[in-house]
């Protein structure tokens, strides 16, 4: 079978499911987080058996590929090109009280090759 075919149901019908796309439905529906054997009890509630591998296996690609997104939200170079007014205004006030723009620059330079 090739990889992310669709596989059928323990219970021989004629529907097909994936069961990949079961397990990411009951990730998002109970929590990134939620324990492998509620998971397992979510497919079972669909007739389909997992294994906790395979939900392993996908909550790591999620978390990896999804969750890490927003974990990584401003840090690139680009990330100013997206700031809120909100920001801006906060930015500015930092700026005035360590003495100006092109210190904070500095300093956040400074600050960037400690990382």
């Amino acid at each position: 079978m090739t990889k992310g075919a669709t596989l059928t149901k323990k219970s021989g019908a004629a529907e097909a499911v994936n069961k990949a796309q079961l397990i990411r439905d009951a990730l998002k529906k109970l929590g990134i987080d939620a324990a492998a054997k509620d998971i397992q009890a979510e497919c079972e509630a669909h007739n389909v058996s997992v294994a906790p591998a395979q939900i392993s296996n996908i909550r790591t690609k999620l978390k990896e590929h999804g969750g890490g997104k927003s974990a990584r939200k401003g840090t690139g170079s680009s990330a100013g090109a997206s700031a809120t007014a909100e920001e801006l205004l906060q930015a500015r006030i930092l700026a005035e009280k360590i003495g100006g723009v092109e210190r904070a620059r500095a300093l956040l330079d400074i600050l960037d090759r400690l990382r």
